[in-house]
């Protein structure tokens, strides 16, 4: 019987998941993966990409970014292109500040039109959750379940900002998300006492950046973990724990998993994967960020973390902001603005470090990238896979490309890079989504219009 032809057709390369490494052949037919085969195949399609000596990988799924600082959805899924990345899940609320006016439902609304009008790539949502979302929580959450955004983000810090959240917010969120097939993904620091560090150094006129990490100690994180696990305990609702940075709070997660019975997933970021304090000191308020860098040993233990399984997702936390708001730059580290960018660098820069130089398994930072991701907020296995039926997101990597980072090359509005001038060896050479190339040899093909938004499926 002969096939139908095909649109494209992804010859001699090495196509990885998240278990094996193979020489295969990727046939995509619209906008769909039709089939991947031994090498040699006689079928037919439109276009050959020859990517002998490149790596096939799903497309990379991000799933924490903050679209609301200096760079949007718009730019920020042009730099995503640009670093492989073909779906983005971003974190939004109801915060006047980032455009919104209204509650919850009108955010969700707001960013799904902003994705649909200024992304050049398929997006879902979290929903970030303040005091002031409290008063409707448990009328809007199932609503917004129901529209296809199934993850929450709450706060145990930031008391200062409006953010913060008390236990029996936390407990209530816990319930209404259980009820109605959620996710909860939280901040877990002790806020108070992060808050009690800082005003003590700030009264002794410690405001360098050297004090940054000393006022948000690790404990703070690990006590933060416990607490927030010990709620989800006895309500029996799945958590996911986003950018865990120090070893104490690995350990706290690795002992809840063995007491409770819903999921408890773990996720870091590349930054606390390859940065550490001494970054802080260097580079000012640049590095500010929360949980703050930490030691060479926290660093070392998140890599343990990833190859022994206990990491389940790496993402960026992209907050960029301009350099200019940063200034100064060794000024009072504490009233500066918090968040790195880190968009378009993100894969590349783990890539780097983990497989060139730390020797862990590329199938292993491919689940860790695309398929848990996907399968943790409910898009799997349409993205973060390559088998019949997914969309034809697909990554085609070069593991011979070296090149340098420069901030004046990349592609958001945020100026500076946290690895400015380092070499890394690898890089993105085809980008495409559901059939249609994004990004080849460096040129953006990618358009505003054609994003789609991606229900969550419980």
């Amino acid at each position: 019987m002969t096939q139908p032809m095909c649109d494209v057709h992804i010859r001699g390369g090495v196509v990885v998941d998240s278990r094996t490494l193979r020489l295969a052949d990727v046939f995509i037919r619209d906008g769909l993966v039709d089939s991947v085969e031994p090498p040699g195949s006689d079928r037919k399609a439109r276009r050959v990409i020859d990517a002998r000596g490149k790596f096939v990988l799903p497309g990379i799924v991000e799933a924490h970014l903050h679209p609301v600082y200096a760079d949007r959805l718009d730019t920020l899924s042009r730099a995503a292109v640009h670093g492989g990345i073909t779906t983005l899940i971003p974190y939004i609320g109801a915060v006047k500040a980032w455009g919104v006016e209204g509650n919850l439902w009108d955010a969700v609304n707001y960013f799904i039109d902003e994705g649909a009008r200024d992304s050049v790539i398929d997006f879902g949502l979290h929903c970030s959750l303040v005091a002031g979302d409290m008063a409707e929580l448990e009328k809007l959450v199932p609503r917004i379940c129901e529209r296809g955004v199934r993850s929450f983000k709450g706060f145990m810090a930031y008391r200062k900002r409006g953010m913060f959240l008390s236990d029996a917010d936390l407990l209530r969120i816990l319930a209404a998300l259980r009820d109605s097939g959620g996710l909860f993904c939280v901040h877990a620091e002790n806020g108070d006492l992060c808050d009690y560090l800082e005003d003590g150094f700030a009264k002794e006129g410690k405001t360098g950046p050297e004090w940054y990490g000393p006022s948000r100690p690790g404990i703070t994180e690990a006590e933060a973990t416990f607490r927030i696990l010990s709620f989800a305990n006895v309500l029996d609702c799945p958590m996911y724990v986003v950018h865990v940075s120090t070893k104490m709070a690995m350990d706290v997660i690795r002992l809840y998993r063995q007491w409770n019975k819903a999921p408890i997933y773990a996720e870091t970021c590349t930054h606390y994967l390859t940065l550490t304090d001494e970054d802080t000191k260097r580079l000012g308020t640049l590095a500010k960020v929360s949980p703050p860098l930490r030691g060479r040993d926290d660093v070392d233990a998140m890599w343990d973390a990833v190859r022994d399984g206990s990491v389940d997702v790496i993402g960026s936390d992209t907050a960029g902001h301009m350099l200019k708001t940063k200034e100064p730059r060794f000024g009072n580290i504490f009233t500066a603005a918090s968040g790195l960018p880190g968009q378009e660098t993100m894969f590349t820069v783990t890539y780097d470090e983990g497989f060139n130089r730390r020797g862990v398994s590329l199938p292993r930072l491919v689940e860790l990238m695309t398929e848990k991701p996907a399968r943790i907020f409910g898009l799997w296995p349409r993205k973060g896979a390559l088998l019949p039926g997914s969309d034809a997101d697909v990554l085609i990597f070069d593991p011979t490309r070296e090149h340098v980072i420069e901030a004046a090359k990349t592609h958001t509005r945020t100026d500076y890079s946290m690895y400015e001038d380092r070499r890394v060896l690898g890089a993105p050479e085809l980008v495409m989504q559901r059939g249609e190339i994004l990004l080849e040899n460096g040129e953006l093909k990618a358009t505003k219009g054609r994003a789609r938004f991606l229900e969550a499926k419980a």
